[in-house]
């Protein structure tokens, strides 16, 4: 089964065909990873979610993160000026497994989300949330 739906990624990332057809018209999109800690699935997890809420029209990122950490990213991305940066924003993530969450990839990523958000607002468009699912 594994085999009948790989897609081949040369780059790290499907192309965008591939994603296309992937996603189709789903509402809600999963995406998992091999392995913890390994910055080539983060980074691939970071562009494929740029991608769907970009080009699908995805509003809402729910992420494997202690909820109460999660929401003050949350707060940040959409503009709610508690945190300065998102590094200030992703210091909660303090209880294992906190480098999960405080590198450098998911750093860029809040950072793009954050002005993503602020140019929806700018548009009165709809914004991108951050949520985490899990509680420690």
């Amino acid at each position: 089964v594994i085999a009948r739906c790989a897609v081949d990624a040369p780059s790290g990332v499907p192309p965008r065909e591939a994603l296309e057809e992937l996603v189709g018209d789903a509402r809600i999109v999963l995406i998992g990873e091999a392995s913890h800690g390994t910055q080539e699935f983060y980074e691939a997890r970071a562009e494929i979610t740029k991608w769907l809420i970009e080009e699908k029209g995805f509003c809402g990122v729910a992420a494997e993160a202690d909820w109460p950490d999660a929401y003050r990213v949350n707060r940040y991305v959409r503009g709610e000026r508690l945190d300065d940066s998102p590094d200030q924003a992703l210091s909660g993530f303090e209880r294992f497994p906190g480098w999960m969450w405080r590198n450098t990839v998911v750093r860029d990523f809040v950072e793009w989300l954050h002005a993503h958000n602020a140019r929806r607002r700018v548009e009165n468009r709809r914004e991108t949330g951050f949520y985490g699912l899990d509680l420690y």
